[in-house]
């Protein structure tokens, strides 16, 4: 709960329910948390913004909390368990030097959870993941039925 994870720009993507969920759980409209911290992506998805300055925090981080911690988007609620970290030791070392909270696990506990089939490897994109959920049975990433 440092919030290290939460630092820069990028990466944080929530779909239009998720987003409504947030906005619910802060007691805003959506539109006012959407004109408050979300940026609309090409794709209709909706990016969370960073503050300005050098921190750069997740405008969704205050004082050292997650303002929306029971409906926080995906890539948060899964990390520190993203397929990198869990099946490269380099990538686990590497984000361990910036988590004090991964910093304080081993890759082999980490990882065993995931070899042998325990536990489903975590997406490659958190982003693709949610984009295919919006999209229509059927429908391209063009927007055109498939078939």
């Amino acid at each position: 709960m440092c919030g290290e994870c939460c630092l820069g720009k990028g990466g944080v993507y929530l779909d239009r329910p998720g987003a409504e969920a947030a906005a619910g759980c802060m007691g805003l409209a959506f539109a006012r948390f959407e004109e408050l911290f979300l940026e609309r992506e090409p794709s209709g998805l909706y990016s969370v913004a960073s503050s300005p300055g050098p921190e750069g925090h997740c405008l969704l981080f205050r004082d050292g909390l997650c303002l929306v911690h029971p409906v926080k988007p995906p890539i948060c609620r899964a990390w520190p368990r993203l397929r990198a970290i869990v099946t490269d030791p380099g990538a686990f070392l590497e984000a361990g030097g910036a988590c004090p909270g991964l910093a304080r696990l081993d890759f082999e506990g980490l990882s065993s959870e995931y070899r042998g089939g325990g536990r489903a490897l975590p997406p490659r994109s958190f982003k693709a993941v949610l984009l295919a959920k919006a999209r229509p049975s059927g429908v391209g990433p063009g927007g055109r039925g498939e078939g």
